[in-house]
């Protein structure tokens, strides 16, 4: 039986709760004390791979309430069958942006008038919102467009104030697809199908013009960077196949990267993005 426990805080943020399969018979949530958009958006792209007759894993919910009400309030019972109760209600910060599936760039655009508004009554900062959501629909555009994933590609996001997260207030957002992924990609070029080592392929992914095709194409995750940095501090890590770039850009200092390989391979492309506001 493959187990994919989730538990403590964080739990797949941090490379070293990696599951050892991402093809589970079992999703625990027993033990989960916070979870972040990361894993709520991983987590729906997981569960709807295997969604089906033959596959569907078993899901153990959280024994915590509060934290039970918290994925209800973020929309993962309307995706995760199970005895998840009367309802939401979590006495935790609400979610911003509740768990969205996007099949088509155009779904996304039609969001926006309202996200858009939304963020701005939340921030009272326009600069911080249109970076913000600037960010947001270049990579959702990317994984919608990019990623080939026949079940779409999953978003949401918090606005923290810090009292549940024990950091800096900020917006944190999750992306996930279950798609080809950013080095496979980037190896449908001539120019990068024979680099074996993942971490170089999201190493370039960074560079301009950089792109899996011989199009002209691939300006804009160097623009997410900029708007990143601006918006900032900023922390991005970016996980597909089979490594990971994690990044810290804050405005006026140069940005520093960690690539690192991870084991299984992830299915797919998975963004974490956390802006402190204050």
């Amino acid at each position: 039986m493959a187990v994919l426990t989730m538990a403590g805080r964080c739990p797949l943020l941090d490379l070293a709760n990696m599951p050892r399969s991402w093809s589970p018979t079992v999703i625990d949530l027993t033990d989960l004390v916070w979870i972040t958009p990361f894993e709520v958006a991983g987590l729906a792209a997981i569960w709807t791979r295997l969604d089906t007759t033959e596959r569907r894993p078993r899901v153990e919910l959280p024994r915590e309430a509060e934290v039970k009400a918290y994925l209800v309030d973020i929309g993962l019972d309307r995706l995760i069958p199970g005895p998840w109760g009367a309802g939401g209600g979590s006495r935790i910060e609400p979610p911003w942006l509740p768990l969205t599936r996007i099949s088509a760039s155009e779904e996304w655009d039609d969001l926006l008038t309202v996200l858009h508004p939304a963020l701005a009554d939340l921030l009272r900062e326009p600069r911080l919102t249109q970076l913000t959501m600037d960010m947001m629909s270049e990579l959702v555009d990317n994984a919608a467009t990019h990623g080939h994933s026949g079940t779409g590609t999953f978003v949401c996001a918090q606005l923290y104030t810090g009292a549940t997260s024990g950091l800096s207030p900020g917006i944190w957002i999750g992306i996930a697809d279950g798609g080809i992924g950013v080095p496979d990609h980037l190896r449908r070029n001539p120019k990068y199908r024979d680099i074996s080592d993942d971490r170089d392929l999201i190493r370039l992914a960074r560079q301009p013009w950089v792109t899996g095709t011989t199009d002209r194409r691939g300006w804009g995750l160097v623009q997410v960077f900029e708007d990143a940095t601006e918006a900032g501090p900023t922390r991005l890590v970016i996980r597909s196949g089979r490594a990971q770039g994690e990044f810290t850009l804050r405005l006026g200092q140069r940005l520093t990267a960690r690539y690192r390989r991870v084991n299984p391979l992830v299915p797919g492309t998975w963004i974490h993005i956390r802006v402190e506001t204050a």
